[in-house]
């Protein structure tokens, strides 16, 4: 089975405490989520802690699927990482780390770690998903941004 990791990083305008904040606040995932993709928030732990769950429908192409999400490690200011107990991957794994540049900017570093179903069939796509993370993670990225810069008005 191979792992496939994905890095992401981008700066905010923001108190590390802040964008902590922000994303331990499953209600700002559609703030962020492309409109190419349809997430509903089926049931959440509230208030999130270290093994709270999360599950999600998230329709693609078309195709709903359910992501049942574990909270691993929930350390703000510092880290947050999910970790998928159920769903379309085999294995998969978002950490956010949330680096204190100043009081007023942070630096957000992602790193997905991931396992496709089918053994080397699902392989052969690894190049589509990466693409499509990539994309789905510069918007993102550009949506969060946007969101902290509109908080400075």
């Amino acid at each position: 089975m191979s792992v496939h990791t994905l890095n992401y990083s981008c700066l905010l305008s923001a108190s590390q405490e802040s964008v902590c904040q922000f994303h331990t606040d499953t209600h700002n995932l559609p703030l962020i989520t492309p409109p190419w993709i349809d997430v509903t928030i089926v049931q959440m732990d509230t208030p999130m802690v270290e093994n709270s769950h999360v599950i999600l429908d998230i329709k693609r192409y078309g195709l709903t699927t359910r992501w049942n999400m574990k909270i691993e490690k929930l350390s703000c200011p510092d880290t947050v990482i999910d970790l998928m107990v159920s769903g379309p991957f085999t294995f998969f794994r978002h950490e956010r780390r949330f680096i204190a540049l100043s009081k007023d900017e942070t630096r957000m570093d992602e790193e997905l770690s991931f396992c496709l179903p089918f053994g080397w069939l699902g392989n052969l796509i690894s190049p589509f998903i990466k693409k499509d993370m990539d994309t789905m993670f510069a918007y993102r990225h550009r949506a969060t941004q946007n969101y902290f810069s509109r908080d400075e008005q």
